[in-house]
């Protein structure tokens, strides 16, 4: 029988590569490397890659860092896989063979932002060692996917559809867009719209993505900034697995272990984080065939996407398309007299274009007949670029695989827009010496170690200006800093957690000057909360992180170390109340102040809440009407009263009658008691009440198991009924106010709340508030809230009624020319000294008119102004001491408190009155607060607060969007009053 010609010529092919497959390498060491400068370096054993601050070392040469780094080393003893059966391939030519499982939307994780992504089931091991409990999968990043594969199609090897979903049943369809689900995709198909579960699919080619762009964002991640110190490491490592796997990372997110025997590289592993994973995978030195190695500024030739021609193709037009870092038969690509770490094999003639990067400035590679074709085959190559018309390189006729053409070093000036790089590859049939294959019978050629030069300083800047835009918490916020005065850099974020492992995380120094992000947002009704997710790991208090809205300071906290093994109790998200602001549209800035250079941030979320992650308040300030409607157990009207008073420091509060239980919250979705509580899970409880008269109080956690095994705490009492949790004061002092915080785990075990119930026992009532549950202690911390135990002492009913004697004496009102009427508050009677709070038109000398509260009215003069906080003082020249003045000193202290509240006041209409209130603090700087809103007045701007000291401890400057009072301290008058009276 007479084969065909074709299968006749594929079958002489492969037995010409089979033999020289087999007769090579029989010798040789293990191990083998090519440097940069284009020595060969072999041994048997690699050394020196066991622990994280170790560098590989060949026959004693440094194979990373160093002046002459490798281009590639291999593992002789292995080989190149097949192309696994499922994997996901990425734009950079990466690979990660497994089962592709589901999808996930971009959201939050564990109070970090995570983009979209894919989770596959990797088909090799990939953990750092076999108790490791941190994941089964891992994570591929959505936007640097280029295809899905669920089940291989071979005539889709190395090759790219874009937009083009092919189905198991044999269908192909194009579509022009593209959404996911959980399990499947939705598609726009012209006008039709189709779903499919990713069951139904063999293969998944998605849109096309600028290679370029994919390129500078993957090295934005790797390289942030573009600057690695030392400049010796930067440098990709690309590792090619005989598993399949093909996975590109930086020297820097490099780690190493070992399993057992330091010396025996088989006991090695490596864990390497591409850009495109949000975990790191640990890799086998044993199953590692290939690492190849290329400067920042360089870009492989296969990491680009190419096109091939074979017009004039004869008896191999039906086949031999060409192979990236394979030979055109497989296997690895062989020319001269060595292997190829990474090549492009393809067949006589071929014709290969690649779209330029726009920051090329050269080309530089190797051309030779592949070792397959033994001393035949007879080629002549050329490289080309699209915009002249003569080659930059021609070789001459070259026959058998001995021998091979170097291009040299082929520079152009600039690269003109869709300039393209050609490689030619002609059978050169006529003309070839005698002896030599006809046609293109055994013209296999390699491209060898072809690689482009990109301009090294432009990249660094397309990097630079790239880079923020990869932290992802940062994303809809502007970066309003001088990117010069900011550092970026891969930091090993170092913590071992039941839900996260290490992994490398681009981080930022603030070096000269703050790192400001700024956002302009309306705000939700029902966003309370603006949530920082910051880390560090080293260093002290230090750096701060710093909010504003509307150039309003509301937050200011310095930043404390992460605890590496135990996330419960390492430091909590930031938390600003936005209460002030909710339903308006605000401008936000967020700063982290200058640091050390040794102290990088890692910015892992920021996000408008509800509620806080890791808090949850019950009945926070409740509304009249949310009291009103309270039921018992048993769905009756509850007994239940809203306290109001002043008496009440945090008020509002809740009061029930002794009698049953008053049921004050249920829960949609059950609160989650656990032991190592994750973000939204908790482990304690705080609240506080009052009791009058004899008696005890109880609080129930409701539960699916409730009546056969009830979840309830006892205070005041030892005589509780059976299963009750007695807890401290055993016996409560009447009318004191108490602080409770269960540790319910430690009592009740993993618990499902579904609702809490309430309930007074004995004579007379008890009042509430405060109910929080926290997943460890010191969270609490995270929240401006006084204390209802401050009810026990902080008396403001009792400070009112004897400030209001003497107060309405030392307030005035002042009358400057067109401005309008402000408050002001006399600090030295003697001298005729008042402080209030002036403006930008501030004069000294004008004359002003004071008008005291009896209506009887003096003129005074402006002494200095205070320019940051605007505070100023006046004077009445000779003022009459007539028994109808009285002072009020000024604070000394240099902040403010926000365990404390304050008295608000101002002259009142009604003659030698105050109106006044008692407000608290909601948002705390050491010189800014923004209290809560007055209830029985309306502030003017300028109003007094008096402290708990009976003193003044500052003014208010002006009011929230939602009318809460917005106060500055009166420490500048104190600080630089001699100055500001012109003494």
């Amino acid at each position: 029988m007479k084969l065909p010609f074709r299968s006749a010529l594929l079958c002489l092919l492969i037995s010409a590569w089979s033999i020289s497959s087999t007769t090579y390498g029989d010798e040789e060491k293990r191990f083998v490397a090519l440097l940069e400068d284009g020595r060969v370096v072999e041994d048997d054993v690699l050394r020196n890659w066991y622990s994280g601050n170790a560098m590989p070392q060949l026959a004693g040469q440094s194979l990373i860092n160093g002046g002459n780094p490798m281009r590639w080393i291999m593992d002789r003893s292995l080989g190149p896989a097949e192309i696994p059966n499922a994997y996901i391939e990425l734009f950079s030519g990466d690979r990660i063979p497994g089962h592709p499982d589901a999808y996930v939307a971009e959201g939050v994780e564990y109070q970090t932002d995570i983009p979209e992504h894919f989770l596959i089931t990797p088909s090799f091991p990939f953990r750092r060692s076999s108790n490791t409990r941190y994941r089964s999968d891992i994570r591929v990043r959505r936007d640097f996917v280029r295809k899905i594969v669920w089940e291989q199609m071979p005539v889709l090897i190395d090759r790219f559809v874009p937009a083009t979903v092919f189905l198991k049943n044999g269908r192909e369809i194009t579509f022009r867009a593209i959404r996911f689900s959980e399990a499947g995709i939705h598609l726009l198909v012209e006008r039709e719209r189709m779903s499919f579960g990713f069951h139904e699919i063999a293969e998944l080619h998605l849109e096309t993505e600028s290679t370029w762009d994919s390129h500078l964002r993957e090295l934005a991640i790797l390289f942030p900034s573009g600057k690695v110190d030392p400049a010796d490491q930067q440098r990709l490592v690309q590792w090619e697995t005989s598993d399949g796997l093909v996975a590109t990372t930086s020297v820097q997110r490099i780690d190493a272990d070992s399993r057992g025997d330091n010396n025996n590289s088989d006991r090695w592993v490596h864990g390497i984080q591409p850009a495109w994973s949000l975990d790191p995978i640990w890799v086998e030195c044993r199953s590692t065939w290939l690492r190849r190695s290329w400067a920042f500024d360089e870009m492989p030739l296969f990491r680009l996407p190419y096109h091939e021609s074979r017009d004039g193709a004869m008896f191999s037009r039906n086949g031999f398309p060409a192979r990236v870092n394979r030979g055109v038969l497989a296997g690895t690509a062989k020319s001269g007299d060595r292997i190829s770490g990474w090549s492009l094999g393809v067949m006589a003639p071929s014709r290969l274009s690649f779209e330029l990067p726009p920051l090329a400035t050269g080309f530089r590679t190797t051309l030779g007949i592949d070792q397959a074709a033994h001393d035949r085959g007879c080629i002549r190559g050329r490289v080309l670029v699209s915009w002249e018309s003569s080659p930059k390189f021609e070789s001459e006729l070259m026959v058998g695989s001995e021998k091979t053409a170097d291009a040299g070093n082929i520079r152009w000036d600039s690269v003109p827009r869709d300039g393209q790089l050609i490689l030619e590859v002609d059978m050169a049939h006529q003309g070839r010496p005698e002896g030599a294959d006809p046609f293109d019978i055994r013209d296999m050629a390699n491209w060898i170690e072809p690689r482009i030069q990109l301009d090294r300083e432009k990249l660094r800047q397309a990097i630079d200006e790239r880079t923020p835009a990869t932290i992802l918490a940062w994303s809809g916020w502007n970066v309003a800093s001088d990117l010069n005065k900011l550092r970026f850099q891969t930091t090993r974020r170092r913590v071992e957690y039941t839900y996260e492992s290490p992994s490398w995380r681009t981080t930022v120094v603030a070096k000269d000057e703050p790192l400001r992000l700024t956002m302009t947002k309306k705000l939700a009704p029902e966003v309370s909360y603006l949530e920082i997710n910051t880390a560090k790991f080293d260093g002290g208090d230090e750096p701060n992180i710093e909010v504003r809205i509307n150039d309003i300071p509301v937050f200011a906290e310095s930043m404390k170390n992460v605890n590496t093994h135990d996330h419960v109790n390492t430091p909590a998200p930031f938390l600003v109340d936005l209460t002030p602001f909710a339903g308006h549209e605000v401008d936000l800035e967020i700063s982290q102040t200058p640091g050390p250079d040794n102290i990088t941030v890692d910015w892992r979320g920021i996000h408008f809440l509800s509620q806080p992650s890791f808090l949850m308040p019950v009945l926070d300030a409740p509304t009249e009407q949310q009291v009103e409607g309270l039921l018992t157990i048993d769905g009756q009207p509850a007994d239940a009263h809203w306290r109001n008073d002043i008496r009440l420091v945090s008020r509002p509060a809740l009061e029930i009658q002794d009698g049953p239980w008053v049921q004050i919250a249920s829960f949609d979705r059950p609160i989650e008691i656990r032991e190592r509580p994750l973000p939204g899970q908790y482990r304690q409880l705080r609240f506080t009440f009052q009791k009058q008269g004899e008696g005890y109080v109880q609080i129930r956690l409701l539960h699916d198991g409730d009546n056969e095994s009830p979840a309830i705490y006892s205070v005041g009492t030892t005589k509780a009924e059976k299963g009750v949790i007695e807890l401290d004061p055993k016996k409560i002092k009447e009318n004191d106010w108490h602080q409770v915080g269960p540790d319910i785990f430690s009592n009740f075990r993993d618990l499902d709340i579904t609702g809490i119930a309430i309930q007074s026992i004995g004579e007379g009532k008890s009042t509430w508030d405060h109910f929080v549950f926290s997943s460890s202690a010191w969270h609490y911390e995270r929240m401006v809230s006084i204390s209802p135990i401050n009810n026990n002492w902080d008396d403001w009913q009792k400070r009112s009624e004897d400030l209001l004697q003497w107060l309405p004496k030392a307030t005035v009102q002042v009358h400057r020319e067109g401005k309008t009427v402000r408050p002001a508050i006399m600090i030295d009677q003697g001298q005729g000294i008042f402080a209030m709070l002036g403006d930008d038109d501030w004069k000294r000398d004008q004359q002003v008119e004071i008008v005291r509260d009896d209506g009887k009215k003096f003129t005074a003069k402006c002494l200095g102004i205070d320019q940051e906080s605007h505070l100023g003082l006046l004077r009445i020249e000779n003022i009459e001491q007539d028994g109808q003045w009285s002072q009020v000193n000024l604070a000394g202290g240099d902040r403010l408190d926000p365990q404390f509240a304050y008295m608000l006041i101002q002259q009142d209409e009604v003659p030698k009155q105050l109106a006044w209130d008692i407000c608290r603090p909601i948002n705390y700087t050491k010189r800014v607060e923004i209290l809560s809103k007055p209830q029985s007045i309306d502030l003017p701007i300028g109003a007094i607060a008096i402290d708990r000291n009976q003193q003044i401890a500052g003014f208010v400057r002006g009011m929230s969007p939602n009318g809460e009072p917005i106060l500055t301290i009166a420490h500048p008058l104190a600080q630089n009053r001699s100055t500001l009276q012109g003494n």
